[in-house]
């Protein structure tokens, strides 16, 4: 019996009522599509402003190991540079030494060449 009923509902449903239910449906379905459309929307927002955030710390991380690698660039070449002004030192006092035992020698040899040609040995 009850499914005599809801035939009878339905076959007694006016034009006018299946328009109005089919307007309905229309305007449920319009909304829902306006809302999905808003929600994706929000989203490809959300992504967007999630990409140029990771894209600004990925430019961030980059300068700074590029600033730490110059630092340790830097800091390299001057303990590079620190050594070899040291065995710069140490060669020019070695040199100064083992000059400084031919220095009487020298003086003397010169003194020779002047005296020499000073008293005509020379010729």
């Amino acid at each position: 019996m009850a499914r005599k009923k809801v035939l009878e509902k339905k076959i007694e449903e006016t034009p006018q009522e299946s328009l109005e239910k089919i307007l309905k449906a229309e305007i449920e379905i319009a909304e829902n599509i306006s809302q999905s459309k808003e929600s994706a929307e929000e989203r490809i927002e959300t992504a967007l402003e999630q990409v140029a955030a990771l894209k600004d710390s990925i430019i961030e991380t980059a300068r700074k190991d590029r600033e730490q690698m110059l630092a340790k660039g830097v800091k390299e070449a001057k303990i590079a540079a620190e050594k070899q002004i040291q065995k710069a030192k140490k060669e020019s006092e070695v040199f100064k030494e083992n000059g400084s035992q031919f220095l009487e020698e020298a003086i003397h040899q010169v003194e020779m060449v002047i005296l020499g040609e000073l008293t005509g040995e020379g010729e």
